[in-house]
């Protein structure tokens, strides 16, 4: 009998049954693997509970003496100052809840509406992984694990953001992601954000304001009204939409700030004071360690007065530029086909005009150094757009950049402004027309030769003519440094002269001797190109302006005076120190005049009677002296001492002349004042603490001998600032180092200029030529305005009327001049009438009170 068949409703039965079971085991299996996997990655995952007391990285910031932010300290990527939520506005705090989560306080940390919305885009052929992340997630991400987008890290994340929900408030987690974001341009949370692009503080921001800021965090380095105002403005656009859409303020509010336009503010000055900023970095770090200055949040107050500093960079920059000038021209910085250039500049131009604006300035412009010499990977020029590998938001219609388009991005950009310095492109040379043209792309620019005839072809110990033609300078292609000289309105070309960053190096440290406080510190040409500080780290020779040291204590002995006579005349000497035979020379070299005052000799650097000099006050004495005055550095102890021949630093040298300045007392020179955590406890205070190390009479005296280096010496030149001043230059031997050293009564400065590596500056190139330009510079902008004051004359010095010719009393029959004396030591005979001469003048006595 055959077997019948099961009914249609037996089978539909087996069926769903067997599909029951498979669902039952594909669950099971589900829940096994969900379980395993929470297993599997919630074995390293990290704590959320360190969070509850999570203080982020934040800036150590320095106040200069003007009161301003003149400095700020960070570790990259921490660039933040920390504001606390609840001190916002909430238009501020709606705005980034409608640009990223605003269910934030009605979730538990994750939106499951949200992840399957966004997984099944994922399913789409050709699709981009698409973003689902609350506010909750993104902490999570951005705090507690890892960048990567890979599956385990999103797993991770998963499983952390409930745990981050139960352990932390909603407001505690809004507070750190308003803090730990990053915004674009270096700039972390919301209050350097608010700061950088609007001036203002994050509790001030406008509806408008917080709209933009809250969608830059989307795509930060693209999305930012800086590099890209169109984007910015319309994700700021649709920030207020959803602001609207969600209740947070009305449709009118949102659509009246949609119309407003995105105001940046005006670019904040140029920072001044890298090498002081640094010297003082090195410092906290060295008690404090790394991260308390670079994520402490440190407040820290220093003696850098802003507008000397700035004025003190801009002198040193000049002086170095004549310098370099005077050496010729090395060439080019580098050079570019033609077409290569077209390209990047296709880009460039796209760079310039999706730009934002920023209040009071001009047209961007394009400095293309980079396109000669890239920064090393990971550094980023002022005003060049970033690259950053680590977005996770990349929008789907931005292909990747090409080779030249990323070029493109490493060119900084920056405003129009006569005087500034930037790398051009030469597109044409017309030596008929005496006239090249460049493209700063921006900008067409025009170039005269009558502007580079100083450009002669830099030669290696050999003087080299003057160019000829603009061909012999450069030729189409090339990537030349120029300086713009005027800026007229567009079209018209910009004219531009020749320009190149010195090698040649300087520097200039000021001290206001009634405080010491170092109020301004140059220590090179550039610290971005160069960071090491030639002021606090170069130990080089100072030459004849450690004379004065020398000098001083040959007046402390007694023996001399102002007007002690010394014999200028060739010598070969036997220096009992190094038993070496030395025969001393002269700037003139065989240029010798005979007996002279020891005013006259410094007046006139006279090297032999320095050299007699230290050897009847012996150097260990002339050391002693200028140990007391400030200089610590190791001394040759020979008679080579006399010429400057010990290595000093520049803020060493400046703060033993402030104990000259300051009648013989002796104080630290002051750069940090005070140190505060973040709480404000007081780390460490410091105060000026005079102390006389030196006889307040010998200290004037010694004033008094420089002022006649000024009056009628080789400082001469200093006469133009009209008021009394004192001061010596210092030239090295072969012109490896020249010095200017001196003050007025407000202000004691040291200049020094020489090649790190101790190359020759060149013949001619003293201290009075290269480094007296950068200290007068300096001083004439630094006195503008103050009143001309004589210095002190302290108790211990008389007066008396001298003949100068001879260095005795003038009496009535001879004129004369008021000459200061230790009190005791003035002469007592009178010199004779005009015609008469003193048989014993004839020859040079040695052994006669005040003689050698």
């Amino acid at each position: 009998m055959a077997r019948s068949s099961p009914s249609p409703g037996a089978r539909l039965w087996r069926l769903t049954k067997r599909l029951f079971l498979l669902g039952v085991t594909g669950v099971v299996l589900l829940l096994l693997l969900v379980l395993g996997a929470y297993v599997y990655f919630d074995r390293d995952l990290p704590s959320v509970e360190a969070l509850r007391s999570y203080q982020p990285p934040q800036v150590t910031k320095v106040t200069c003496a003007d009161g301003a932010v003149c400095a700020e300290f960070f570790r990259e990527r921490n660039r933040r100052t920390l504001v606390r939520i609840e001190d916002l506005p909430k238009h501020v705090k709606n705005a980034f809840l409608a640009a990223e989560d605003a269910e934030f306080y009605a979730h538990q940390g994750l939106d499951y509406v949200g992840m399957l919305r966004a997984a099944l885009k994922a399913l789409r052929p050709g699709a981009r992984l698409q973003g689902a992340s609350t506010i909750s997630q993104q902490v999570c991400k951005n705090m507690l694990l890892t960048q990567e987008r890979v599956l385990g890290r999103k797993i991770r994340e998963l499983i952390l953001t409930p745990r981050l929900e139960k352990a932390l408030t909603k407001d505690q987690i809004l507070n750190l992601y308003i803090n730990q974001n990053y915004f674009g341009h270096g700039r972390y949370g919301i209050e350097e954000a608010a700061l950088f692009y609007f001036g203002k503080h994050a509790k001030e921001l406008s509806v408008g304001e917080a709209a933009s800021l809250a969608g830059t965090v989307q795509l930060p380095h693209r999305i930012n009204p800086l590099t890209n105002l169109a984007k910015a403005a319309k994700r700021q656009h649709h920030v207020l939409g959803q602001m609207a859409q969600k209740g947070f303020i009305p449709a009118a509010a949102a659509e009246r700030e949609m119309k407003k336009p995105l105001v940046l503010a005006p670019r904040p000055p140029e920072p001044v004071g890298g090498y002081y900023a640094e010297e003082l970095r090195r410092t906290l770090i060295q008690r404090y360690g790394e991260k308390a200055v670079l994520e402490g949040g440190m407040r820290v107050s220093i003696a850098m007065d802003p507008a000397l500093q700035r004025a003190a960079e801009a002198a040193v920059r000049q002086g170095l530029e004549a310098v370099d000038r005077r050496q010729g021209y090395r060439g080019p910085v580098g050079t570019l086909d033609a077409a290569a250039f077209q390209r990047v500049k296709a880009h460039v131009q796209v760079r310039i005009t999706e730009a934002g604006k920023r209040q009071q300035e001009a047209a961007l412009v394009a400095d293309l150094e980079h396109l000669a010499a890239p920064l090393p990977e990971g550094r980023v020029a002022e005003g060049a757009e970033e690259v950053r590998a680590d977005e996770e938001e990349v929008h789907a219609e931005e292909e990747a950049p090409d080779a030249d388009e990323l070029r493109a991005r490493g060119v900084a950009l920056r405003p129009l402004k006569e005087g500034m310095s930037l790398t051009a492109f030469v597109t044409s040379v017309q030596d008929r027309a005496k006239v090249a043209r460049l493209d700063v792309v921006g900008r067409t620019a025009e170039l005269a030769f009558s502007t580079v005839t100083w450009a002669r072809k830099r030669g290696v110990g050999k003087w080299t003519p003057e160019p000829k033609t603009l061909s012999d300078v450069m030729k189409p292609g090339d990537l030349v440094r120029v300086r713009v000289l005027r800026a007229p309105p567009a079209p018209a070309p910009l004219e531009v002269t020749l320009d190149q960053v010195p090698e040649v190096q300087g520097g200039l440290v000021v001290i206001d001797p009634a405080t010491r406080h170092v109020v301004a510190m140059v220590g090179g040409y550039d610290f971005e190109r160069s960071p090491f500080n030639r002021a606090t780290q170069a130990h080089r020779q100072p030459g004849s302006s450690f004379k004065p040291f020398l000098y001083a204590a040959a007046l402390a002995t007694g023996q001399f005076t102002t007007v002690s006579v010394v014999n200028d005349a060739p010598e070969a000497i036997r220096d009992e120190w190094t038993g070496k035979v030395w025969k001393p020379q002269n700037y003139e070299k065989d240029s010798f005049e005979g007996p002279m005052s020891l005013r006259q000799a410094l007046t006139r650097s006279k090297n032999t009677v320095s050299v007699r000099l230290i050897q009847s006050v012996t150097p260990a004495a002339a050391i002693d002296f200028a140990r007391r005055a400030g200089i610590q550095s190791e001394l040759p102890e020979n008679l080579t001492l006399a010429l400057g021949t010990g290595e000093v630093t520049m803020l060493e040298i400046a703060n033993a002349y402030a104990t000259l300045h300051s009648l013989g007392r002796f104080a630290e020179p002051l750069m940090l004042l005070s140190v505060r955590d973040a709480d404000g406890k007081v780390l460490e205070e410091h105060s000026t603490a005079l102390e006389e190390r030196l006889t307040p009479a010998v200290a004037y005296l010694t004033t008094s001998l420089m002022q006649s280096v000024v009056e009628e010496g080789t400082a001469i030149a200093v006469k133009s600032l009209n008021r009394p001043a004192a001061g010596k230059t210092g030239t090295a031997s072969e012109y490896r180092d020249a010095w200017f050293s001196g003050y007025t009564a407000d202000l004691v400065a040291s200049a020094w200029v020489g090649f790190d590596n101790h190359d020759s500056l060149g013949r001619g190139e003293t201290g009075g030529r290269a480094a007296l330009p950068i200290w007068l510079t300096f001083m004439e902008q630094a006195h503008t305005g103050k009143p001309a004051r004589d210095f002190g004359v302290p108790a211990g010095v008389v007066f008396a009327q001298i003949d100068p010719a001879t260095g005795l009393l003038a009496g009535d029959a001879v004129p004369g001049r008021p000459e200061p004396f230790l009190d005791g030591t003035a002469p007592t005979a009178a010199a004779l009438p005009p015609g008469q001469v003193d048989p014993s003048r004839l020859f040079l006595e040695e052994g006669r009170r005040g003689g050698l």
